[in-house]
């Protein structure tokens, strides 16, 4: 999801999807909300955001009032929000924090249960594929290169994640689109070359987080293992990049060696293996009991796991983890992958010397597995 606010909400009737403006007067077709500071006159804008919480004087206006402070702060021009009846703001582009990138949810359904999961499905409450289209529409003036899409399972919703592929092609035709999925429905064939055919340059990020078949189908809750193995096929016969990511937790962590050997073996034309930290939120908070596993645990697992596949010449990541808990061994295979709304960074990492180039952590996550420590000395 994304930074959300609360605030009150007078005179709309239905969600609403529309661009920050600091013009006090909308000529535009687009739907457009303006921060009121003062008392001034402004025109065409579809929701006044009002500082002083005075709702009466702007009549049959949309008006938002009581706002959380920290969307002022943070809220800048250009940004593009959501906004209910019931009040909830959700900011769905931050320029200042993503100006190249965009995240598209494309819905809350899920065809699996994955035990480690940080959003949990459930039904959609509104057409997801509107607000998309709309985000992806007043985006269309600036330069956006990465396009993340996630869920839920995105292909759940076959017909409009294709769709929007196609409208994210034709509005940033450089763009690069990163999806996540578990894979079930792309072991289809004609499924996965309907969406391998919606835009030309896509990275499906799949969720692999076992070698072992009863492994695998207890972490995801479904049995799709051996769909997962006919994706991966179909996707290397049309020729699409593909990420597996292994999140580890105390189910796998024993066999991050003999899965790296698995996918050495059976899928050397992977673009990339991504081993990840854990998001403790949804039901990775709910389980966390049963799969919780320190870093100390794992250590010597992961280090074994990646210098295999960096050793047989396989792109390789690891994902979510702080510099200070990985071995030093491993620090260049660390990537700054947490989104930037929700890093964070302890106060003792003020005197890290890596604070600069570190992922940092979750600050979505409601328990801290592990304990960071600052890096005064890595010569």
């Amino acid at each position: 999801m994304t930074t959300s606010y609360l605030a009150q909400v007078n005179n709309l009737q239905s969600p609403i999807v529309l661009q920050i403006s600091s013009s006090k007067y909308n000529i535009t077709s687009k739907k457009t909300g303006f921060i009121l500071d003062n008392d001034v006159f402004t025109m065409g804008h579809s929701v006044i955001f009002d500082k002083h919480n005075i709702k009466d004087k702007h009549n049959k206006t949309n008006v938002v009032y009581n706002i959380e402070d920290a969307f002022f702060i943070n809220t800048q021009e250009d940004d593009i929000v959501q906004i209910f009846p019931d009040g909830h703001i959700n900011i769905l582009w931050e320029k200042r924090l993503t100006p190249y990138d965009v995240t598209l949810f494309i819905t809350n359904q899920c065809n699996a249960m994955c035990i480690m999961c940080p959003q949990p499905p459930e039904k959609d409450q509104y057409s997801l594929l509107d607000t998309n289209a709309l985000l992806l529409e007043y985006l269309k003036k600036q330069p956006i290169k990465k396009i993340g899409i996630t869920g839920g399972e995105p292909t759940a919703k076959m017909a409009d994640l294709t769709a929007l592929l196609k409208q994210a092609h034709q509005n940033f035709p450089t763009s690069h689109v990163d999806l996540l999925t578990n894979g079930k429905q792309l072991s289809n064939f004609k499924r996965a070359k309907t969406l391998a055919l919606s835009h030309p340059n896509i990275t499906f990020c799949i969720s692999f987080p076992s070698d072992n078949i009863n492994d695998f189908n207890e972490i995801v809750g479904v049995n799709i293992f051996s769909h997962v193995l006919r994706a991966l096929q179909n996707l290397a016969i049309l020729r699409q990049e593909i990420e597996l990511r292994v999140v580890v937790m105390k189910q796998n962590y024993n066999r991050l060696l003999q899965i790296s050997e698995f996918i050495f073996r059976n899928f050397p034309f992977v673009t990339h293996i991504a081993f990840m930290g854990m998001e403790v939120i949804g039901f990775a908070l709910d389980n966390i009991d049963d799969i919780s596993v320190q870093y100390s645990e794992y250590n010597q697992p992961l280090i074994d796991a990646v210098r295999y596949l960096s050793h047989r010449d396989m792109n390789v990541s690891i994902y979510n983890l702080p510099y200070c808990l990985v071995d030093r061994r491993c620090w260049r295979f660390l990537k700054n992958s947490i989104s930037l709304w929700k890093q964070k960074y302890h106060k003792k990492c003020n005197t890290c010397l890596k604070q600069n180039h570190c992922p940092g952590m979750f600050a979505t996550s409601k328990i801290n597995i592990d304990n960071p420590m600052p890096i005064i000395d890595y010569e």
